[in-house]
């Protein structure tokens, strides 16, 4: 953009040094206001487009995110959940049986004992 302002302001000041004598003044005046309004306005109607169009970007990105976010959040419970219905299953015969070497529910183990007198 700024190469472009550059350039119009270059040609504007060309065109200002011609004609900027009594009559000419009078003259091209009343043409270089108009041109000038349509240069601000034209510059004023990109700004909005632009706004808008960036706006519209971040609305799909936020929405994009949300359904990635929802994605990853379902993925994970189906994730937990297999897990949990696994270890349901794989815990269920050991819950009858005792494990090996366990100590009464009364007595500690021998290595914490040992460890706590110390």
């Amino acid at each position: 953009m700024k190469p472009f302002g550059f350039a119009l302001g270059a040609l504007t000041g060309a065109a200002a040094v011609l004609l900027l004598n009594r009559q000419g003044t009078q003259r091209v005046r009343p043409i270089a206001k108009a041109a000038m309004k349509a240069a601000v306005m034209a510059y004023h109607e990109a700004r909005v487009q632009g706004a808008e169009l960036a706006e519209a970007a971040e609305d799909l990105f936020a929405e994009a995110k949300a359904e990635a976010v929802a994605d990853i959040f379902a993925a994970a419970m189906a994730t937990a959940q297999t897990k949990a219905a696994q270890a349901k299953t794989e815990t269920k015969p050991e819950a009858t049986s005792k494990p090996e070497g366990a100590a009464p529910a009364g007595e500690a183990p021998a290595s914490r004992t040992a460890s706590e007198s110390a």
